[in-house]
């Protein structure tokens, strides 16, 4: 289970060059409310950018940075799953990505989209999808489970559950059907090439005989 500790950002959106901090673990459930323009949307777009690169809302990933500013943006998170204290961090102008464990910076030697592949598979194990429908949400945007498209809930599913292994063997099983069904076709192809040449020969054996009686 993730234990969410806080998120804090900076030259995020309408937040200007100082950190701005939310504890997000006082409490089993952490309800944000607030008048219109009072950042509760910040809060979430500064979460699903942390640990997935990309806003909450529909906006472009660049209009995250402040517009006075233009630059400097960061967002850290911190969060605990089964006693292992990780801290996130990621920025733009200048792009940043850090996963720290226990205090001890991750090896930094991937490229940026190996490394979020470590982080959402092996250890947050949700994808964007189903983080923003499970952990937060956002009533502006929220999207109800029923209303998605099937394959996304099915992803949703697969998630909370830790089944993605029968969707591979799906995939797997597919196209092994895939490659026996073209092999089938190219043996039933050479069936028949080899039939019409037995015709054939069958055939000329039939003519020289005849031509042998008239003989």
């Amino acid at each position: 289970m993730i234990i969410f500790k806080k998120v804090r950002w900076k030259n995020l959106l309408s937040t200007g060059n100082y950190f701005l901090e939310v504890e997000l673990d006082r409490s089993p459930t952490t309800l944000i409310v607030g008048e219109n323009g009072s950042g509760k949307s910040t809060v979430l777009d500064a979460l699903c950018f942390v640990l997935f690169n990309k806003p909450f809302r529909t906006v472009s990933k660049s209009q995250l940075i402040n517009s006075i500013n233009l630059g400097g943006t960061i967002v850290e998170i911190e969060f605990v799953i089964q006693k292992n204290n990780f801290k996130i961090i990621r920025g733009m102008k200048p792009n940043i990505f850090e996963i720290y464990c226990n205090g001890r910076m991750m090896n930094q030697d991937a490229n940026a989209l190996d490394t979020q592949k470590i982080l959402e598979q092996q250890i947050l194990k949700l994808n964007y999808r189903s983080f923003t429908q499970v952990v937060i949400l956002g009533s502006s945007t929220f999207v109800p489970f029923m209303q998605l498209r099937s394959k996304d809930r099915r992803e949703v599913v697969e998630d909370i559950l830790d089944i993605k292994i029968f969707s591979l063997m799906n995939f797997l099983l597919k196209h092994k059907v895939k490659e026996v069904s073209e092999e089938l076709k190219s043996i039933e192809y050479e069936f028949r090439l080899s039939k019409e040449k037995i015709d054939l020969q069958n055939k000329y054996i039939e003519d020289i005989k005849r031509n042998k009686k008239k003989l």
